[in-house]
């Protein structure tokens, strides 16, 4: 017994040199994902000041010829609660823009709202975004409907101006600092196109058809700080005629693509994703995706669907609801990581200082829905994803 005692003891200082000396383990991570807004209309575009507030667009009700509820608005945490859900937390930059629902104006089957979409905040206060409403005509403060890519000048003035008329839907934007560029989303050419701020447009690359016949649909992009190299979501669209009807989409069809914007040359980045709807990517070069919907699509909605009876029998509208996720895929190769999963329809994502935003619940606001628990309604939703290491 006293030999075995000794041992021990002579054993103890080499044990706790070589405790000192093996790398350590990380602890685990403790992935956050708080609920920042809620009762938002279509909340689409996201960009963070250096002070934290945060810039919001949102697309509204897409009601038709009567909708211009989109608008431009800064959240502010005012309280320091960590959201920004009080009344004096949200002031109005640019208000009354219009948006349609494409179930009513084109007969997609799908209940998809377009309006604002994506925003980018320059260092000197400059905003960029797009607008998607084929309406046309004028909203009440005088401003023109339309398909654009729209400017506005730093606060306090934020005053709006016209930089490109476009005719096809644009789901996203990037600003290039070294080109002195926005690269643009055409979703309705599936094109990439460069447009000069004084909206010059020149086309760069239109993606081909996807594996099952569809448009390749591309909804995001992100522009990598270290090479200058465009990531770019194909949602992938339609499928018609799939076993005799139409469906949303094909699942794992959908991926993000890199792209050159020098060249135009472009490769795979990520495959075997469903509904690729935005892309983020940080300054290590972490990729950053959010699928709009998992799993195979939902039973189409018929044209004549009463969208604002908020006594019609709950629906999916095309996209099973709750089934939206973020991924991370590191830039070493390592397997994806899941973020977060079960979110009700998220169109957009922003990356900024070690936090992802993400903007949920596309849809006609308040319509009746089935939810994990049952019943519920379509609520716009922000999110913040924290306690991710890169």
């Amino acid at each position: 017994m006293r030999r075995n005692i000794l041992i021990a003891i002579l054993l103890l200082p080499i044990c706790v040199i070589l405790t000192l000396l093996l790398p350590k383990s990380a602890p685990p991570q403790q992935i956050t994902v708080t609920t920042v807004a809620t009762d938002l209309r279509n909340p689409r575009g996201v960009a963070v000041f250096p002070d934290g507030r945060l810039l919001v667009a949102e697309a509204g009700d897409g009601a038709g010829d009567q909708d211009t509820g989109g608008h431009i608005r800064i959240f502010s945490d005012v309280n320091n609660d960590g959201d920004f859900d009080d009344a004096d937390e949200r002031t109005m930059v640019m208000c009354c823009v219009g948006g349609y629902n494409t179930l009513t104006h084109y007969g997609t089957g799908q209940d998809e709202v377009g309006g604002l979409g994506d925003v980018s905040l320059l260092a000197d206060g400059r905003v960029f975004y797009t607008q998607d409403d084929p309406l046309g005509g004028y909203v009440p403060d005088g401003s023109s409907r339309g398909i654009a890519i729209l400017g506005l000048t730093p606060a306090p003035e934020w005053r709006r101006y016209e930089i490109a008329v476009r005719s096809v839907t644009n789901n996203a934007l990037v600003y290039d600092p070294d080109a002195d560029v926005l690269y643009i989303a055409e979703s309705g050419w599936n094109r990439i196109s460069a447009v000069t701020l004084d909206g010059v447009v020149t086309p760069m690359i239109e993606f081909p058809s996807l594996a099952h016949g569809q448009q390749a649909v591309p909804s995001g992009l992100a522009r990598d700080p270290r090479t200058g190299e465009l990531l770019v979501a194909l949602f992938s669209g339609q499928i018609r005629d799939y076993f005799g009807t139409v469906i949303a989409y094909m699942p794992e069809d959908a991926r993000i693509v890199r792209l050159n914007p020098q060249t135009g040359e472009w490769h795979d980045e990520i495959v075997g994703l469903t509904t690729a709807v935005d892309v983020a990517i940080d300054d290590a070069g972490n990729i950053y995706v959010v699928e709009l919907a998992t799993g195979w699509a939902a039973a189409v909605m018929p044209r004549a669907f009463p969208l604002f009876d908020r006594d019609a029998p709950p629906d999916a509208g095309g996209y099973p609801r709750f089934s939206g996720r973020v991924t991370m895929y590191p830039v070493d190769g390592s397997s994806p990581r899941l973020l977060a999963q079960g979110l009700d329809a998220p169109t957009n994502i922003t990356y900024r200082d070690g936090a992802l935003y993400v903007s949920a619940g596309q849809g006609t606001p308040g319509r009746p829905i089935m939810g994990p628990t049952g019943r519920t309604r379509i609520t716009g939703t922000l999110y913040r994803i924290t306690g991710f290491r890169p």
